[in-house]
């Protein structure tokens, strides 16, 4: 008996902690291994989830009473994890720069330190957040599906859309069922960080991203060569590209994109100039894309006149949100060691 009361008193000991750890391991877990494409049927898989968590933050807001109720809750918190999982992170995987990972650390510490307060929490405060939040991805991704677009005008109303929802299952539950200004002010926030480009243009995703020799495309196949620093402690703070005479310097880039959707994107070439301590674009070279190739669409652009220093391309949507940034430093000689890619 002592044993089980051990036991007992350390489960509610650590009780309040299991939703913060469950939700820090699966949004570690998936910002690991997601990596497949969105395709038509998660879309309507995500719908049912959206749909299942309106329903069941209706049911809380009303305290309807049946068998089983008492499990609201956890179902509604796997809701919510099946929609992040497969959106949220996916979505801000795509952040190429630090903007976009500070908005990522930013929003995962507030949906943590909301899951400890617990009289928020059970005034649905979080809950509608978590909802939408969970709207607006759902909708961007369905509308740029829907009318093959990625138009800034889908996300803004995406975003409308989502906050709608929200002001309909919150005006369905009963009035004191938790606070709208923190739902509100979130989708504010997400629309100030989308107009301001620190949110990438979804469902743009960067795959790869390299700078190379010689590369060329024949047969449906780039081939080329890069550089190979050899295996060593230590690895300078940029890539180097060793120049010889009058080289083009070579950018590649693979972005995935849904099918039936054509779109422009952008390879800023930038030079850092040490006099005024800041980057210099040189080159904003564009080319069309057109998706349906699961391990991305690829693209190439170069440039012949490189000069020795600091370079950094961008590669960008249309808007100039960032999709990729690659960093290398141009030096003049001969590569002591090559290998050769085929992309």
């Amino acid at each position: 008996m002592a044993v089980r009361e051990r036991v007992l008193h350390t489960f509610q000991r650590v009780r309040p902690w299991v939703p913060a750890v469950s939700f820090i391991g699966g949004f570690v877990w998936d910002a690991l291994t997601l990596g497949r494409i969105i395709k038509s049927v998660d879309l309507f898989i995500l719908l049912g989830y959206l749909t299942g968590a309106a329903g069941i933050l209706i049911a809380i807001g009303r305290d309807v009473q049946f068998r089983g109720s008492q499990y609201l809750n956890a179902v509604l918190q796997f809701l919510f994890g099946g929609i992040f999982s497969a959106l949220f992170i996916f979505y801000f995987l795509s952040s190429s720069d630090l903007p976009g990972y500070l908005v990522v650390l930013l929003l995962a510490a507030l949906l943590i330190g909301n899951e400890f307060l617990e009289n928020r929490y059970s005034e649905q405060t979080l809950s509608l957040v978590l909802f939408t939040m969970s709207g607006m991805m759902f909708f961007n991704f369905a509308l740029a599906h829907l009318f093959r677009s990625i138009s800034t005008f889908w996300f803004y109303l995406g975003t409308l859309m989502a906050v709608l929802l929200t002001l309909v299952v919150r005006g369905v539950s009963k009035r004191d069922a938790g606070s709208i200004a923190p739902a509100m002010g979130v989708a504010a926030l997400m629309l100030v960080l989308h107009a301001v480009n620190f949110i990438p243009p979804v469902p743009l995703v960067k795959k790869e991203m390299l700078i190379a020799h010689d590369l060329r495309k024949s047969a449906g196949v780039y081939s080329g060569q890069v550089e190979s620093p050899g295996w060593r402690f230590w690895r300078s703070s940029s890539p180097v590209f060793h120049r010889a005479g009058n080289e083009r310097v070579y950018c590649f880039t693979s972005v995935f994109v849904p099918s039936g959707i054509r779109t422009t994107i952008r390879h800023r070439w930038l030079l850092y100039d040490e006099r005024r301590n800041e980057w210099v674009t040189t080159s904003l070279i564009p080319f069309t894309i057109e998706g349906g190739r699961e391990t991305g669409y690829r693209g190439l652009t170069y440039k012949q006149n490189v000069v020795p220093g600091e370079w950094r391309v961008i590669a960008e949507s249309e808007s100039g949100a960032a999709l990729g940034i690659t960093d290398f430093r141009v030096v003049a000689g001969e590569p002591s060691r090559m290998k050769s890619v085929k992309l």
